[in-house]
């Protein structure tokens, strides 16, 4: 098993799907939180996130960043620092989730510099974005959370969306 290490990869996106209902699955329980997730209702998070279309602008090329991460490789690491732990506590994301963010957020920025991009959201289903169906369009299959061994954390990146004040201002000079 080896180990993956700083591997990210950027997809087109030609179809981006969104729905409203996207939102709520953070609301669906899992183990030790039987209320879904804790960041709902944080900023960038559901509901009061708005959709991707309040930051990007949809009518120009939108890119799906993804750092992939070996769980698999991490879960038998700490099986064997500590023998005595459950899968759940060697798969556990408080000893990885951090570092494979911190990737992502470095892989995203490389990305918009040589895409051209200015914009970037690194929680695209707080948006309203289904990324499982997005991804798997561009060609990244992502691993059902249950059987995960590569653990994909994704970002979109685009071009920023003009406020109306600037779309009105650019239209009158």
């Amino acid at each position: 098993m080896s180990k993956v290490k700083r591997i990210f990869r950027t997809y087109r996106i030609e179809r981006l799907v969104t729905s409203s209902k996207v939102g709520e699955w953070c609301l669906l329980p899992y183990p030790n939180h039987k209320g879904g997730c804790p960041n709902y209702g944080r900023k960038g998070c559901p509901p009061g996130a708005g959709s991707i279309g309040d930051l990007v602008d949809l009518s120009q090329p939108i890119y799906l960043v993804a750092a992939a991460f070996n769980l698999e490789y991490q879960a038998e690491k700490m099986r064997k620092k500590y023998p005595h732990w459950t899968d759940r506590q060697c798969r556990c994301c408080l000893y990885w989730q951090g570092k494979v963010r911190a990737h992502l957020r470095r892989a995203a920025r490389a990305a918009m510099g040589f895409l051209g991009c200015d914009a970037y959201v690194y929680c695209p289903e707080g948006y309203g974005v289904n990324v499982f169906v997005t991804a798997r369009l561009a060609g990244l299959k992502l691993d059902k959370t249950r059987r995960i061994k590569i653990d994909h954390h994704v970002a979109l990146i685009g071009t920023k969306k003009e406020s109306t004040t600037e779309t009105q201002r650019a239209q009158r000079q």
